[in-house]
């Protein structure tokens, strides 16, 4: 029996251990930061990086939260990123590491001190250290609404009880999600019609102080003048820590914008028509193409959970039922009339372009023409 007691006070005590090495109080002179990475040259990275960094030297304490990690090992992992269903999750590592891989790509940080009271930064830290647990640490990504930014806000809000007041007057001009986006796809320009061309209504909502933190850059900046419930600033301090070496950008030696190819493609198309071989086969790879782009837009819709490509006006002409043109028999009376139909479909698209509630790629006007003439030559 004695035995007994013995074991379980020996049990005991190892279990009070170990819950207070996981529950460890932060010192009066811990430092909370939020860190903003710059873009880096990787289209992963184009639009930065945000995570909290939890410094305390008294508790051997310097750790980042970071909410813009997932596994390739999850199942189904390429089937849940398409149809928004990936799951991220918050991961824990010590600040050297998380800056060795900046430095490493070449992508400087910004830390903002946020000004919290000692009871302030206990509650975050114990808000991130319940996230970090194996049963909190996933959440299923939304690139607008739910992501590495927007999770620090929330948490960040979350333990102030709400009392962060955002100054809505450093935003600037409205600009829509779209718009502040394109900002950073400058030297990508394919990636940036593609971009446009699968991002439906939702997409072009002008941006609030609360949705225009998406993006890290601007999270930066929103923390910068946001005050809390007694008017006190949340943040104070603020460093920079450059990256060793700035990545060498390689520019093309022959930059094919998109609007231009696609210019030259109509061409192209239109030359063709006076050709009836040239004709027919730019018209199937023409006609297959738009299908199979619509097919995209059309699973991105209807099939994910992507709220951003949700409405997608591009839809209707870029019609999936363009793949159905290899099937049709020659001059048959219905596929006339279905090319009537698709030209009578763009062409009101381009006419009220400027009353529509989506912005419509500029690359893609020269196709929306050649589809509208296509359309009423072949409907005629």
């Amino acid at each position: 029996m004695r035995y007994r007691s013995a074991l379980l006070l020996l049990l005991a005590s190892w279990a009070f251990s170990v819950q207070a090495q996981f529950t460890r109080t932060l010192s009066p002179n811990a430092i909370v930061s939020l860190m903003t990475v710059a873009p880096g040259s990787e289209l992963y990275s184009t639009f930065g990086h945000s995570a909290l960094r939890v410094f305390d030297p008294s508790q051997n304490v310097d750790r980042i939260y970071n909410y813009g990690t997932f596994d390739f090992d999850q199942p189904d992992f390429y089937l849940n990123f398409c149809r928004g269903k990936l799951l991220y999750i918050l991961d824990v590592e010590r600040f050297k590491s998380f800056e060795r891989g900046n430095m490493m790509e070449g992508r400087g940080m910004q830390e903002q001190q946020l000004n919290l009271t000692p009871i302030q930064k206990e509650r975050l830290f114990n808000l991130l250290e319940d996230n970090a647990l194996a049963q909190n640490r996933s959440y299923k990504y939304d690139f607008f609404y739910d992501n590495c930014a927007t999770r620090i806000r929330d948490i960040v809000d979350k333990a102030l009880y709400g009392q962060v007041t955002y100054d809505s007057t450093h935003v600037g001009a409205q600009r829509t999600m779209r718009q502040l986006l394109r900002a950073y796809l400058t030297e990508h320009p394919w990636t940036g019609f593609g971009i446009d061309l699968v991002l439906g209504i939702p997409t072009d909502k002008v941006a609030g102080v609360q949705h225009y933190v998406f993006l890290p850059d601007n999270l930066h900046d929103a923390f910068a003048t946001a005050r809390q419930s007694e008017g006190a600033p949340l943040t104070k301090d603020e460093y920079k820590i450059p990256a060793h070496y700035t990545p060498v950008r390689q520019e093309p030696t022959v930059p094919m914008f998109p609007v231009v190819v696609m210019s030259i493609v109509a061409l192209l198309g239109l030359a063709c028509m006076f050709n009836t071989r040239a004709n027919r086969i730019f018209d199937g790879i023409f006609w297959f193409v738009l299908g199979v782009g619509g097919l995209i837009i059309a699973f991105l819709w209807f099939f994910t959970e992507h709220q951003a490509t949700k409405n997608n006006l591009n839809l209707f002409w870029m019609l999936p039922s363009h793949l159905l043109v290899f099937w049709r028999k020659r001059r048959e009376n219905l596929w006339e009339s279905y090319f009537m139909v698709a030209g009578i479909m763009s062409a009101v698209l381009l006419l009220a372009m400027k009353w529509l509630p989506q912005e419509l790629p500029l690359a893609a006007i020269p196709l929306m023409v050649l589809v509208v003439i296509k359309g009423f030559w072949r409907g005629r």
